[in-house]
């Protein structure tokens, strides 16, 4: 089983930048794994990843491309593994659901009411920092 390390390093990605910006997440510990159809079958269309505190699972397709294309999803996933361990799973939930459900409100589209998610703008911006260093 391949880990969210094993990605990076074959990616040419420095881990201590990552272990220093994620202090609560060891990318040699998180497994990543292809997602099965009925998990994927949860997800929204065009998600190609999902964190869950304890592995990164990755579309088979996703996968199967090479680690230097794979790098700033890995670290955009481990950053919502920080995500979850520093916010607590209620806390990381409600303020997922509830900056989704504000953008659903102010009359935004799904796709901008996610892109719009304080947790995805987070993870977006440091996986940008993290990979374009």
């Amino acid at each position: 089983m391949r880990t969210a390390g094993d990605y990076l390093i074959r990616a040419g990605v420095p881990l201590p930048d990552v272990e220093e910006r994620l202090p609560h997440v060891d990318p040699g510990t998180v497994p990543v794994r292809a997602a099965g159809r009925a998990f994927r079958a949860t997800w929204a269309k065009g998600i190609v990843a999902v964190a869950m505190p304890w592995a990164i699972y990755v579309h088979p397709e996703t996968l199967a491309r090479p680690a230097d294309e794979l790098a700033r999803l890995i670290v955009h996933e481990l950053v919502h593994i920080e995500q979850w361990r520093r916010e607590g799973g209620v806390g990381h939930l409600r303020q997922y659901v509830g900056d989704y459900l504000q953008g659903r409100r102010s009359r935004k589209g799904h796709w901008d009411s996610y892109r719009d998610i304080g947790l995805e703008v987070e993870a977006r911006r440091i996986a940008d920092e993290i990979i374009d260093r």
